[in-house]
């Protein structure tokens, strides 16, 4: 017989899960709090490349959701993780909002690209520039 385990950590989504836009999900503030109250490790996650880590913070605590910015983790958070444990300097391809998650990341002479959601960045100029 398989012994039981203790559930440690919960990852939440964010987009769809816990807000839509700038709207809260009906009942997440509430589901967070109870969540809050159990003996687990909360880390919330997303994929969106939209936005900064600061940004999406704020909109979430205006949101009145109890959040704070070391529980998240981006898909850009990721990105920039990875792009200092290999030591590269990138062309950031990413939504303007994004950019100061990359604060600090040298970006001369790049010798990588970093494409996010930010269709007023693609154009041919641009993607050649990247290729």
């Amino acid at each position: 017989m398989a012994a039981c385990r203790a559930l440690k950590a919960v990852l939440v989504d964010l987009s769809g899960t816990l807000h839509i836009e700038d709207a809260a999900v009906p009942g997440a503030q509430e589901a967070l709090k109870r969540l809050r109250g159990a003996s687990v490790i909360i880390r919330f996650v997303t994929n969106t490349t939209k936005e900064s880590k600061q940004d999406l913070l704020e909109r979430l605590r205006k949101l009145e959701f109890d959040i704070s910015e070391d529980e998240i983790f981006t898909s850009l958070t990721a990105a920039r993780s990875l792009l200092e444990r290999k030591q590269v300097r990138p062309m950031l391809l990413v939504d303007d909002r994004a950019l100061p998650d990359f604060k600090g990341i040298q970006t001369s002479d790049p010798n990588a690209v970093v494409m996010g959601l930010a269709p007023e960045h693609f154009h041919y100029q641009i993607l050649n520039q990247a290729f």
